[in-house]
C-alpha cells in the first residue's frame, strides 16, 4: 500500500497559507464613492525583497509534481490519469463559479455600487489562472512521464532553453504576447522537478550540493534583475512597465532553482510541522485557496461601503497593530466558506473511462477556454450595457464553453464493464502494469 509522501503534503500546506496570507496582507483598498482602486503594500520601496521569498509558487508546482508522478505510475492511459485528477479540481471551480454568477447581480439588485461589484467580481475569478495553468501541465503530464522516463535532465534543459528563446523572442521583437508561451515552459520546470523528487533523486543530494543549487539560483535571479530587462519584484506591481508574472518570464525559473533546493534543505524542520494542521489544510487546500479572496472582498466592502471606515495605511503603527485582528476576523469568515462549499472539494466522482479519449480532451480544452475567459474578464457581465451586450459577452461564451466541455465529457463517458463472472475457485486478479511511467527508484509521493 502506498502511503502519502508528508513532506509534499507540508509543502502544499504551506503554499497555500503563504498565499493567502500574502493576498490578506498586500491589498491597499480605497473607495472615494465612484471608484474601488486597490492597490499593493509591497509597492513601496524594498516590498520586492519579500516577493523572492513569498512568491511561492515554484513551490506549488513542484508539489504538484510529486503527487503527479504517483498518479502517473497508477495509470495506463492518458485519459486514466486525468479522470483521477479532474473531478477534485472542477467540482470546487463549477461551485465557486456559480456562487460568483448568482451572487454579482444578486449584490447589484440589492443596491451595492456597480463599479464596486464589478471589480470584485473581475479581480476574485484571477485566482483561477493558476487552475488553468494546472489543467494544462496535467493534460501534458502523460508526455512529460514517458520523457521523465527516456531523457531524465535533458527535460529541464530544453524547458529552460525554450524559456530562454521565449523571452529573447519577446523583448527582441516586442511582441509581449509570445511571452505567454512561457505560461506552460516555466511552471513545467517545477512540475518536473517533483518527478526527480518522487523518483529519489533529489532526495539523494547531499546538503552542499542543494546549498549550491540554492545559491546559483539566487546569484543567476540578482544578475537577471541588475543586468537584464526585469523588474526587481516577482509578482506583478500596480504601474510597474512590466511584470515577471504576466506573462511569466526566465526569473521564475532562477526562483525555482534557489526555493526547490531551499525547501529541500529545511526538510527536516518541514517535517517537524504538526500532522493535525497539515492534514486539515490539505483535505481543504482547494476551497481555501478559491474563497480566501472572497472573504477579504467581504470584509472590504462592509468596511468601506458599509462602515465607511478607511483602513490604516500599510507600514504604520494602526496598520501593524491592527493585523493580527484583521487576520483573525478573515480566517473566520473563511472558515464559514470552507464549512459550507468543502463537499464539493470532498466529492468522491470518478470519471468512468472513455469511449473515445479525444472527446474528453476536446471537452477539457472547451473549459480551458472558459476558464480563461473568466480569468481575464470576471464573472459578471455588462449588465448596465443592455441584454445584447451580456448576450455578446466574454461570461455568456465562458458559459457554452462550460456546456460544451461538460457535454464533450459526457458524450465520451461509458460505463466501466464489470469483471466477468469466472465459475470454480476465487483467483487473485493480476493488475496490468501501468505504460505511462517506469520509475527507477519510487518513492511514495501523495496521489
Amino acid at each position: 500500500m502506498q502511503t502519502r509522501d508528508r513532506f509534499v503534503d507540508a509543502l502544499r500546506a504551506l503554499g497555500t497559507v503563504a498565499v493567502v496570507l500574502l493576498h490578506w496582507l498586500m491589498p491597499v483598498v480605497a473607495w472615494d464613492g465612484h471608484r474601488l482602486e486597490i492597490g499593493n503594500a509591497l509597492s513601496g520601496e524594498g516590498g520586492w525583497a519579500v516577493t523572492w521569498v513569498a512568491q511561492i509558487m515554484p513551490m506549488m508546482f513542484f508539489a504538484a509534481g510529486c503527487a503527479t508522478y504517483g498518479s502517473l505510475r497508477r495509470a495506463t492511459d492518458g485519459w486514466s490519469f486525468l479522470r483521477r485528477r479532474l473531478p477534485r479540481l472542477l467540482w470546487p471551480i463549477g461551485v465557486f463559479l456559480a456562487v460568483w454568477a448568482v451572487a454579482g447581480p444578486a449584490l447589484v439588485a440589492a443596491g451595492v455600487p456597480w463599479a464596486a461589484v464589478r471589480r470584485a467580481a473581475g479581480t476574485a475569478p484571477q485566482l483561477l489562472w493558476f487552475i488553468a495553468v494546472y489543467l494544462l501541465v496535467l493534460a501534458l503530464a502523460p508526455v512529460f512521464g514517458r520523457l521523465h522516463g527516456k531523457y531524465r535532465w535533458g527535460v529541464l534543459v530544453g524547458l529552460a532553453a525554450c524559456a530562454v528563446a521565449v523571452d529573447v523572442a519577446r523583448f527582441t521583437t516586442g511582441v509581449t504576447e509570445l511571452g505567454y508561451l512561457n505560461a506552460v515552459l516555466v511552471w513545467l520546470i517545477p512540475h518536473q522537478l517533483g518527478f526527480f523528487y518522487a523518483d529519489g533523486t533529489l532526495t539523494r543530494w547531499s546538503r552542499g550540493r542543494l546549498a549550491a543549487v540554492a545559491g546559483g539560483g539566487i546569484a543567476v535571479l540578482t544578475a537577471l534583475v541588475l543586468l537584464g530587462p526585469y523588474p526587481a519584484s516577482m509578482i506583478g506591481m500596480p504601474g510597474a512597465a512590466m511584470s515577471n508574472m504576466n506573462p511569466p518570464t526566465v526569473c521564475l525559473v532562477a526562483l525555482t532553482g534557489y526555493q526547490i533546493a531551499l525547501v529541500l534543505l529545511l526538510k527536516p524542520l518541514i517535517l517537524r510541522l504538526p500532522a493535525r494542521p497539515v492534514d486539515w489544510i490539505q483535505r481543504h487546500s482547494m476551497t481555501v485557496y478559491l474563497w480566501h479572496l472572497t472573504a477579504a472582498f467581504l470584509v472590504f466592502g462592509v468596511l468601506l461601503l458599509g462602515l465607511g471606515l478607511t483602513p490604516p495605511a500599510p507600514g504604520t503603527t494602526s496598520w501593524w497593530l491592527t493585523r493580527p485582528l484583521w487576520l483573525a476576523g478573515l480566517a473566520a469568515l473563511l472558515a464559514v466558506f470552507v464549512f459550507a462549499f468543502r463537499w464539493a472539494e470532498q466529492r468522491e466522482v470518478r470519471l468512468p473511462r472513455p469511449r473515445v479519449g479525444l472527446l474528453g480532451y476536446a471537452g477539457l480544452a472547451c473549459l480551458l477556454v472558459a476558464l480563461l475567459l473568466v480569468v481575464t474578464g470576471g464573472t459578471l457581465p455588462p449588465l448596465d450595457r443592455g441584454v445584447d451586450a451580456v448576450v455578446r459577452s466574454d461570461q455568456a461564451l465562458a458559459v457554452l464553453l462550460g456546456a460544451l466541455g461538460v457535454a464533450l465529457g459526457v458524450l465520451a463517458r461509458r460505463p466501466t464493464p464489470a469483471p466477468a463472472q469466472v465459475p470454480g475457485p476465487t483467483v487473485t486478479s493480476q493488475v496490468a502494469a501501468p505504460v505511462l511511467l517506469a520509475p527507477r527508484e519510487p518513492v511514495g509521493a501523495g496521489r
